[in-house]
């Protein structure tokens, strides 16, 4: 009705928040480290699991408490979605390139897992003209070129055709990379009519169906034995309570600061990951290592840099 007050709910949704960059910036860091903690526990689990077993739990256990945070937040339209065909490209490129994530972490060192994360800048420069109306000029496609350059050194290819590291692990690198570009766009787009709630809501109730049947089908009782014997029910418990932690950390930090401030501090998974990485599982950082990572992050960080100056 005209003139009718809005309601509390109404309010809660429509109000921004108060901007506190200080806080922001520490639980996007937060963020970032439950992700590479999350990461080691599934290098972890995979000795002893298959990867739709763990995606299963991390899907399920990650549901309750987005869904408790969901009625509170929106109530009954905690499932309502505008973008439907959005959506379900969104959901799409999310499970696959969560699947190819934790399939590189498996078969890749920790902190190459992670510093080929940080080129989803690179492809999201590359699909944003073509599935968006984004333009992007000639300068931010030779720091894409620059990139690739960067990720060359750091796999470091040799006239046999092999790498420094696993074949099918870079293979799985280039499908999270992609496939995580892929999932930001669709994001972006559903950023304009849905929340985010909603959406990470039908991401793990979609994720946790599928991958559910894929483990049952991939010997599941056997799977169930193997965590009770082995104990494992705790390391899976914590990767789902852990990813719906982290997907809040991430919309929330950027709820309280603007995206400039917060861009640079993504790359503090770099020096997270070699720790843990060094630390856990013999992870070995070389001079071709520490290059490659520097033309990678320079590169992206300067695509960065660029769409914000074009912006303003």
């Amino acid at each position: 009705m005209v003139g009718q007050k809005p309601t509390n709910l109404e309010n809660r949704i429509e109000t921004s928040p108060i901007q506190n960059i200080p806080l922001g910036v520490l639980l996007l860091f937060l963020e970032l480290v439950l992700s590479v903690v999350i990461a080691g526990t599934v290098k972890f689990l995979s000795d002893d699991l298959n990867i739709f077993s763990i995606l299963f739990f991390r899907y399920l256990l990650s549901l309750p408490l987005l869904l408790v945070y969901g009625l509170y937040i929106h109530g009954s339209s905690v499932f309502l979605i505008r973008q439907k065909g959005v959506m379900l490209a969104r959901i799409s490129f999310g499970l696959i390139g969560l699947s190819c994530w934790y399939l590189t972490v498996i078969y890749l060192t920790l902190s190459v897992a992670t510093v080929l994360l940080q080129t989803v800048p690179i492809f999201i420069t590359i699909f944003a003209p073509i599935m968006t109306s984004e333009k992007v000029g000639i300068r931010r496609f030779f720091a894409v070129i620059i990139g690739f350059l960067g990720v060359i050194i750091l796999i470091d290819p040799t006239l046999d055709g092999s790498f420094a590291y696993s074949g099918i692990g870079l293979l799985f690198g280039i499908g999270a990379t992609v496939f995580g570009a892929l999932m930001f766009i669709t994001l972006r787009m559903l950023g304009t009519r849905d929340s985010p709630i909603p959406t990470a809501l039908w991401y793990n109730f979609v994720g946790t169906i599928i991958f559910g049947c894929l483990a049952g089908f991939s010997n599941g009782a056997s799977t169930l034995e193997i965590i009770a014997d082995e104990g494992l029910w705790l390391m899976l418990v914590f990767v789902g309570i852990s990813a719906s932690f982290q997907q809040y950390l991430m919309a929330k930090s950027h709820q309280l600061a603007p995206v400039t401030i917060l861009a640079p501090v993504h790359y503090a998974a770099i020096p997270i990951s070699m720790i843990v990485g060094v630390l856990y599982f013999g992870d070995i950082i070389d001079l071709r290592f520490l290059i490659g990572t520097a033309v990678i992050v320079s590169s992206t960080l300067y695509i960065f840099v660029r769409e914000q100056t074009v912006k303003k």
